[in-house]
């Protein structure tokens, strides 16, 4: 089946990535996020065509893994997702301009899909770039008066307080992963995303961000305010980089610094539990 004028649409937070053109996707390979109702601020726009042709660029890739590899010039950035079960495994293509949004789509008709992960997320760590954002490994916790992200490496026990914050009536945008990015009108926003932790929280929609915790396990409970530079340094260690392409991070290390000389950062030193996330929420307002 083809669809030679077919718009197939997919917005995260705001961010959307859009396709025209041969994108009759089968069923099963839709692997869109639940609708979202923030307005669409930022979008990729690709353009799809059918190809017999190689997918693979010639030359060294500037980052490879098993499921996708990708290709860096002056001008260009170029994606490939892979199927192993092939003998050519590059399945699709994906080639944007540098510092743009605009782009072809080149399949060659097993479907690959560009809204499947890990497809759909490199996307989005490249248009959060450009947006002036960044996808980080945190949680979002949502109360009456905003939104605060919930960082650390794994096992910091971003989970454990979403659960508890969801236990006491609070929203959880996500648990794992978050996108974060300068509003329209000023201020910062978090945004769920398709990709949840352990906890399976993932609301697809945009709130105020009022804080940014970092979490750290403790004998007791004790919210210490962090200056921009500490924050940074903790927050690097918690944002999903375009490892492809060194000019590409260095723009996001500057959406980074942006943020936490923005928003107000905090070490919080916890105990875990209902006490710890209730004491958090109390940062917003308390529950929603």
């Amino acid at each position: 089946m083809r669809g030679v004028h077919a718009l197939v649409s997919h917005v995260i937070a705001g961010i959307g990535v859009s396709v025209v053109g041969d994108v009759a996707f089968p069923a099963p390979l839709h692997d869109l996020a639940a609708p979202c109702d923030d307005p669409e601020e930022i979008t990729i726009r690709l353009t799809a065509t059918r190809t017999s042709a190689p997918m693979r660029p010639a030359g060294a890739p500037a980052f490879e893994t098993d499921s996708w590899v990708a290709f860096v010039d002056a001008e260009r950035f170029v994606l490939c997702a892979k199927d192993g079960s092939r003998d050519t495994p590059e399945a699709m293509r994906i080639e944007l301009a540098r510092d743009g949004l605009e782009g072809r789509y080149l399949h060659d008709g097993g479907w690959l899909s560009v809204f499947q992960h890990p497809i759909d997320q490199l996307l989005m760590v490249h248009a959060l770039r450009i947006a002036g954002g960044a996808l980080m490994h945190a949680a979002s916790i949502v109360g009456k008066d905003g939104a605060l992200l919930v960082a650390g490496p794994s096992g910091a026990g971003k989970t454990t307080m979403s659960r508890a914050a969801i236990a006491l009536g609070a929203h959880v945008l996500s648990d794992e992963r978050t996108i974060v990015r300068p509003a329209a009108g000023g201020g910062w926003l978090a945004g769920g995303t398709p990709w949840p932790g352990d906890g399976g929280y993932n609301e697809n929609r945009s709130v105020p961000l009022r804080a940014l915790i970092l979490l750290e396990q403790a004998d007791r409970d004790e919210l210490v305010p962090l200056s921009p530079a500490r924050a940074l340094a903790q927050l690097y260690r918690c944002h999903f980089p375009p490892v492809w392409d060194a000019h590409a991070c260095d723009a996001t290390l500057a959406n980074l610094e942006r943020l936490v000389g923005e928003v107000p950062a905090f070490l919080y030193r916890n105990r875990k539990g209902p006490d710890a996330a209730r004491r958090l929420l109390e940062r917003v307002g308390g529950v929603a």
